[in-house]
């Protein structure tokens, strides 16, 4: 029997498929169809579960289940997304849609939630009891997995990390709260506050003549010696590891995961971000933090959809 995991993003759709033992037999990807209708990415994710069936020779009636992995937020005892802001998507009824196309039961889950289950499962966090995911990229997400199971909260909404008050006077964040630490630490907040620095600073230095910023060419200039670029980046980190800090009090995890794509950088990453996360918690127990890079890449979000499918279908 199978199990095929769907991880559908604003850009990009992938769809990947295994047996019982949830190693992944094989993956396809398909760009998002763009627009606020649902239905034409319905039906390309749909395409592709029926494409990774057909490659191992199978049938519906081999197919045991899906799991869905999607932005949020989302309804999940309705199985619906609620909105995503960033496409247009909103109040559509995901999980039904796949059980009356396939005829299988199938789990909805936020993306960042899926890939905490993935890493803890069957990643970097494999044989921990409780692992706390982040992924640091255009925003910071994650979620939290003790013993053995997602901590979604009394309302689905746990696992905000991106939004953990690392500054209570800080600037005003979307959420409604302040000093968030993704206004600090995501890929973009570090690049908006190089361009930021470098229009006061003037003409010069590792970026001049760039007319647009990423984080890459932050850690770039870090690499490079620019004091601008690694100034930002160590006040950046330095936030991050706030943040650990505080969910470390919270939950004394046994392992924290990070991924996205500002821990392709994990050299000059871990070591900042563990010494703030040590010096705000308590001295006792500051030894016990540890960091670990995801291991899962780009196969994280079916990874994580199969084995919610899987072990909790």
């Amino acid at each position: 029997m199978y199990w095929a995991g769907v991880d559908i993003g604003g850009t990009k759709i992938a769809a990947s498929i295994a047996a019982d033992d949830a190693v992944i037999l094989g993956t396809v990807r398909r760009a998002t169809p763009p627009g606020a209708d649902f239905s034409p990415v319905f039906e390309a994710a749909a395409a592709m579960v029926g494409e990774l069936l057909a490659a191992r020779g199978a049938t519906l009636k081999e197919l045991s289940g899906i799991g869905i992995s999607c932005p949020g937020p989302l309804d999940l005892a309705a199985g619906s997304i609620v909105q995503v802001a960033t496409t247009g998507w909103r109040e559509v009824p995901v999980r039904r849609l796949f059980e009356e196309r396939f005829g299988v039961p199938v789990r909805l889950e936020n993306d960042a939630n899926a890939a905490a289950y993935a890493e803890a499962r069957a990643g970097a966090g494999r044989g921990c009891g409780t692992v706390v995911y982040l992924t640091v990229s255009t925003g910071i997400g994650g979620g939290i997995c003790a013993g053995g199971r997602l901590l979604e909260g009394a309302h689905g909404f746990a696992g905000e990390l991106g939004h953990v008050t690392v500054d209570p006077d800080g600037p005003p964040c979307p959420c409604g709260g302040r000093g968030c630490v993704q206004l600090y630490a995501s890929g973009s907040s570090i690049a908006r506050r190089v361009r930021e620095l470098a229009a006061k600073a003037g003409p010069g230095g590792f970026l001049a003549g760039k007319k647009e910023v990423t984080a890459y060419d932050v850690e770039c200039g870090v690499r490079a010696g620019d004091q601008l670029c690694a100034g930002v980046w160590d006040a950046a980190m330095r936030k991050l590891g706030i943040a650990v800090g505080i969910l470390n009090q919270v939950l004394d995890p046994d392992l924290f995961v990070f991924g996205g794509g500002v821990s392709n950088a994990w050299d000059l990453m871990e070591g900042p971000v563990l010494a703030s996360a040590r010096r705000y918690c308590y001295t006792d127990t500051a030894h016990h933090i540890r960091l670990a890079r995801a291991q899962l890449g780009g196969l994280v979000g079916t990874t994580g959809a199969i084995l919610l499918a899987r072990d909790l279908l």
